[in-house]
């Protein structure tokens, strides 16, 4: 018991010690500059420290002032690429700890007002008129932009033709313009080189050993660099189930039968490509991921075995793979029950309001016509269905005042609630609201039980019969004895 607790005791102390020291060197970084088409707006800051699962961390928010201006900032210990968020729209860059930066933001405003802007391309136009030819985001983007160009001329005979002569051009054309090596400590080289590793993968897929010896045989895993994490999660992408030197029985065993960490582990380096310890737990973290989502592998036992590295990793930069996982893993449900929306009479809304009932939640825009049609078929749905389920509608416009117009013109032909999304664009985009309409349904707790349920024209009828129809209503329907009786 004793050394139990002095176990427990050391682990807590290392853990402490390890924030600090990550404190200790994490520096302030400033974003400050000028957003003029998004006054009022808020802006955010995401950080992307987990590029296996690409789990961004919002780091700093900011209410735009009414001129456009804006400034925030927050705390790296080392470059981390970054999204700048205003409503839905986005742009990446790289921050780098103790450098300020001072933007100026544009944008396509009719795309701006759209709710996944994305789709059209459109994005935050982001420029920085202080940089000069040795910023890093410079750098990368002139880089990415010539590399980018140059794979369109020649992509097709190298994806399709396997053309080996085209590789050789393509190769020579990179070498010629950009310093192509090997060399860790530099943020930018690093990009290059495993950018072009990624160019060797696609030209060379069934070499295993070619990308392993030039990209994956040495001591450093660069966690930070979106370029080597792309090539790494590529490269070892359904590893262990397909391995060679890693059995089923072994998986099956050790996942299935009674998780076993170390059994998996030590098994697991076997292989020639997985000597290193700490590409081995990164590889195993990653492969675990995936085989969550594989109807072959007990998930509890997945979700104990990651409960157990997380423990007793030895490699503090693992943990945040871990923990997203298990969070995914563990709350693998979106709840709405804290979002907040608006009525039309401006009051604050929520779902805890609605009762003790499954909900059919409707995303709609003020002027999508399909929308308003589909709203009509509800109708008559919500008036059958009203005792066994809530309906609800949420207005995903940008602007209040189109909603309010809506409620206007139509809010008396319906009579579930009609909200408006008043800013909870981060939900929206977690639950991957992208075109309109569309629709979901939630249990009595906000809980997303069916992400794309159906449509009011095309199965909405025949989906609440079967599930929230009185007994007595579905014997009476012969279409539903017979198939019971089937």
């Amino acid at each position: 018991m004793h050394h139990h607790r002095r176990t427990t005791y050391r682990l807590w102390l290392l853990g402490v010690c390890l924030l600090l020291a990550q404190n200790l060197f994490c520096q302030q970084v400033t974003i400050s500059g000028n957003a003029p088409f998004a006054p009022n707006e808020e802006i955010r800051v995401l950080l992307f420290r987990d590029l296996i699962q690409n789990t961004p961390e919002e780091a700093a928010s900011a209410k735009i002032d009414k001129h456009g201006h804006f400034s925030l900032s927050c705390k790296l210990n080392e470059i981390t690429l970054a999204q700048l968020v205003i409503r839905t729209t986005k742009a990446e860059m790289y921050l780098v700890p103790n450098v300020d930066y001072q933007l100026e933001i544009d944008v396509d405003t009719i795309l701006f007002n759209m709710l996944h802007p994305e789709t059209y391309g459109g994005y935050l136009m982001v420029s920085n008129p202080t940089a000069d030819s040795n910023d890093l985001n410079y750098k990368i983007n002139r880089f990415d932009n010539y590399f980018g160009r140059a794979f369109d001329y020649y992509g097709f005979r190298l994806t399709y033709d396997r053309d080996r002569n085209a590789f050789d051009s393509l190769s020579d054309l990179l070498h010629n313009r950009f310093d192509i090596r090997y060399e860790p400590d530099n943020f930018y080289l690093s990009h290059i080189y495993y950018s072009y590793g990624m160019l060797e993968k696609i030209c060379f897929p069934n070499d295993r050993q070619r990308i392993y010896e030039n990209y994956f045989n040495n001591d450093r895993i660069l966690y930070n660099s979106p370029a080597y994490m792309a090539l790494f999660t590529n490269y070892y992408t359904g590893y262990l189930y397909n391995s060679k030197y890693i059995t089923k029985d072994l998986l099956s065993s050790t996942i299935n039968e009674k998780p076993d960490y170390l059994t998996l582990f030590n098994e697991v380096g076997r292989d020639p490509m997985l000597v290193n310890e700490r590409t081995r737990e990164l590889v195993i973290i990653q492969n675990l991921i995936e085989l969550y989502d594989n109807p072959e592998f007990d998930r509890g036992n997945i979700v104990k075995l990651m409960q157990y590295l997380d423990q007793v990793s030895h490699f503090p930069d693992h943990k945040i793979f871990i923990q997203n996982a298990l969070k995914k893993m563990t709350e693998p449900n979106t709840t709405i029950r804290e979002v907040t929306f608006t009525n039309a009479k401006g009051r604050k809304e929520s779902i805890k309001h609605l009762g003790d009932k499954d909900i059919y939640l409707q995303f709609f825009s003020a002027d999508c016509l399909d929308c308003i049609r589909e709203m009509a078929i509800m109708q008559e749905l919500y008036k059958k269905y009203k005792d066994q389920i809530e309906f609800l509608s949420i207005c995903t416009d940008t602007k209040e005042s189109l909603y309010q117009g809506f409620m206007r013109d139509y809010g008396e032909m319906f009579e579930w609630p009609i909200w408006f999304v008043n800013e909870e664009y981060e939900w929206l985009m977690d639950n991957n609201v992208m075109t309109l309409p569309d629709y979901m349904l939630l249990d009595k707790n906000g809980k997303v039980t069916l992400r794309r349920a159906p449509e009011p024209e095309r199965g909405l009828q025949e989906y609440l019969w079967r599930n929230y129809s009185v007994e007595e209503e579905q014997d009476d329907n012969p279409l539903f004895n017979r198939n019971k009786n089937n």
